[in-house]
């Protein structure tokens, strides 16, 4: 890129977001400024400290074909402590649990009938081949489901899988978004999925030390209240009073957040139409002595419980991470509405030991740490036809750009499809801004 082509970039979110578009554009010379509202980087991959090590708030995985995820965790140097491992998923129905890996598995399946299980496992199969259709982003995901297994399938297996991520606006989302989950989590033959040996903390720190090397400012504890037009320069305005110009802002915040920031500003009325809201998410963190099961990933449906997952983190990461200690996360995804996501610490992490009590014989004598962890913004509830509405990254070309969740659509909402979605940033900033004059950011 020509030397005269160099600009300051002011970043808006200290998530992956915000760190793949702060490393991605240092890379290309840019002056970075980031500005992050919470006290650490890292999002939604932020953890805690436990013992010598630090454990994630909210459970995290890399599969093979991430990609992008992967080449940015090399490109900071942390491609040697990437690891893999087979892992298995369970599916506890009516307090039964049910291996669900292999074809073999489905058909014995036996809260089903045969003739479900068989129409069951060609959904799946036919997932892999046709998981971006464009024609599935105009049909809704339960009529689809429905056509190809059945109601009483639906209702046994998809019904609450759906209501536990979605909740009660599940009707309204495509096929596409479900078609595309299952063509990333059965794109290999064995469920084989990756993390760092020492977290996701030791990425989101090996960000940090890339960028400070490279001069990038970093800006904690600070939130954004607008976004302004300076002139021949864009202006963040923080809550605390501060100001701060810049040739070209990033704003990686969830959509109804950059459009109450932007209020001031020409921003085409395509972004500022779309109604998209947001699932959050309930985590109740356990350390335990010994093991539940082999499973990584068990759904919990009609058993009786509180939370609707049990993922067995241990099953894939070392367990020297918690100094010998089983990590399990209990989870609800849930909107931030939700008389569930409004009850305290206390009340969620007795209702998740209970769930462990009872749902594992000995489980609840085993546990030795609990914590309580939610998020209020974390799934996108996608409308139908969505695919045609997502919002272009380059938002005023040359000064204003997005690189948040509502633009994954049609893939998975996961830390890669974040890392794609900046890399298509980056590439319609350079389009815009290639013959674009040097200058700075200043603090007013």
């Amino acid at each position: 890129m020509p030397e005269h082509s160099l600009r300051s970039v002011a970043i808006i979110g200290g998530g992956i977001s915000g760190l793949a578009s702060a490393v991605r554009l240092s890379a290309l010379g840019h002056r970075v400024t980031l500005f992050d509202s919470e006290p650490v980087l890292g999002g939604l991959g932020v953890s805690f400290a436990y013992g010598d090590n630090s454990l994630e708030k909210f459970y995290h995985c890399i599969l093979p074909d991430d990609h992008g995820l992967i080449g940015l965790i090399e490109e900071v140097g942390l491609g040697d402590e990437l690891l893999w491992r087979g892992t298995d998923m369970g599916f506890m129905y009516q307090r039964q649990v049910y291996s669900m890996n292999t074809a073999m598995d489905v058909l014995r399946f036996s809260p089903l009938t045969v003739i479900d299980r068989i129409r069951l496992g060609a959904m799946g199969v036919r997932a892999r081949f046709r998981s971006n259709h464009p024609s599935l982003d105009e049909i809704a995901v339960d009529d689809w489901i429905r056509g190809q297994i059945g109601d009483r399938a639906f209702q046994i297996l998809w019904r609450p899988l759906l209501e536990a991520k979605i909740g009660d606006s599940y009707p309204a989302i495509p096929a596409l978004w479900l078609s595309s989950r299952l063509g990333r989590e059965k794109s290999t033959k064995r469920e084989v999925k990756g993390c760092l040996v020492h977290g996701y903390r030791s990425l989101v720190e090996a960000i940090e030390r890339t960028l400070r090397a490279r001069g990038a400012d970093i800006h904690l504890e600070t939130r954004v209240a607008a976004i302004e037009d300076a002139g021949p320069q864009m202006r963040i305005r923080t809550e605390d009073g501060r100001e701060f110009t810049a040739d070209t802002v990033v704003s990686t915040s969830p959509l109804m957040q950059f459009v109450a920031m932007t209020a001031s500003l020409d921003v085409p009325e395509s972004y500022r139409s779309i109604a998209l809201d947001y699932q959050g998410v309930v985590s109740g963190v356990f350390l335990m002595r010994e093991p539940l099961s082999r499973y990584y990933w068990m759904p919990i449906v009609d058993s009786g419980a509180t939370c609707q997952g049990v993922i067995e983190m241990s099953n894939l990461v070392p367990l020297e991470r918690a100094g010998g200690l089983r990590v399990v996360y209990c989870v609800n995804y849930t909107h931030r509405s939700s008389e569930l996501y409004s009850r305290s610490d206390q009340e969620l992490l007795a209702a998740y030991r209970q769930d462990l009590a009872s749902l594992f014989p000995d489980a609840g004598a085993t546990i030795v740490d609990e914590f309580l962890f939610r998020a209020p913004f974390v799934e996108p509830i996608w409308p139908l036809g969505y695919r045609s509405r997502r919002p272009a990254p380059s938002v005023i070309p040359g000064r204003l750009y997005l690189a948040n969740t509502a633009q994954v659509y049609p893939r998975v909402n996961s830390w890669n499809s974040c890392v794609e979605i900046v890399d298509e940033m980056v590439d319609a900033f350079r389009g815009d801004t290639a013959f674009a004059p040097p200058r700075s950011v200043v603090a007013a």
